[in-house]
């Protein structure tokens, strides 16, 4: 091997310790990366739930916001027949300064039956119409820590009953407004990550594959 050669080797090598350490380090950092899971209970009676995150794109710095990866919110806040719950992936965790503040995350829902006998059948002629909504939202306000900013939440539901010139009554209907929304962290569990020395293992076999195909292209 000439000099040349022997400097050559010298720059790969180097190279790749730098790499190395530099995923390692990479590495290091995200082994901080957990999944958070919260319970919630919303005043009044609007419900509960729970949901999870992963904060492993959290920084820690100023205003902040998580997408959540599972979730369900059990509510009275639902007029379709069978439907008791939402589905809270997708929800927006809200955090400052790496503090956990309350969920941004809002629904509706809305269901008509019709109830038509014609004028030919016994009880006919008869027409009723239900018309069930509902929505709601969840927020969070302020953020200069635990105690200043306050989660809420406001619903609206009911459902109209009517035949085919009015409305004769309206059935069901509930309304809270800016209602608090008290979570519980109940779980930290660390999320998986490749440990910093498989990346360094790879990184060195990829170097020595390197090494050896020039190796045989010189030899030949």
């Amino acid at each position: 091997m000439n000099q040349k050669q022997k400097q050559r080797l010298g720059r790969a090598i180097g190279t790749t310790i730098l790499s190395c350490v530099a995923l390692s380090l990479a590495g290091v950092d995200k082994v901080q990366a957990a999944v958070l899971s919260y319970n919630f209970q919303v005043a009044e009676n609007g419900g509960n739930g729970f949901f999870k995150l992963s904060n492993s794109s959290l920084t820690g710095i100023g205003d902040e916001e998580i997408a959540v990866s599972e979730g369900i919110f059990n509510t009275l806040f639902t007029v379709s027949s069978g439907k008791d719950y939402y589905d809270l992936a997708g929800a927006i965790a809200l955090f400052y300064q790496g503090e956990f503040r309350g969920l941004r995350a809002r629904g509706g829902d809305s269901q008509i039956t019709e109830v038509d006998i014609p004028p030919e059948v016994e009880g006919g002629p008869y027409y009723i119409k239900y018309d069930g909504r509902a929505s709601w939202s969840m927020d969070t306000n302020g953020r200069s820590g635990p105690g200043f900013w306050q989660s809420y939440f406001s619903g609206y539901r009911e459902v109209l009953i009517s035949d085919r010139n009015r409305i004769l009554a309206i059935d069901g209907r509930r309304i809270i407004n800016d209602s608090e929304v008290s979570y519980n962290l109940i779980d930290t569990a660390a999320e998986p990550v490749p440990e910093p020395i498989t990346f360094a293992g790879t990184a060195l076999a990829l170097a020595g594959l390197s090494w050896l195909k020039h190796k045989k292209k010189m030899a030949a």
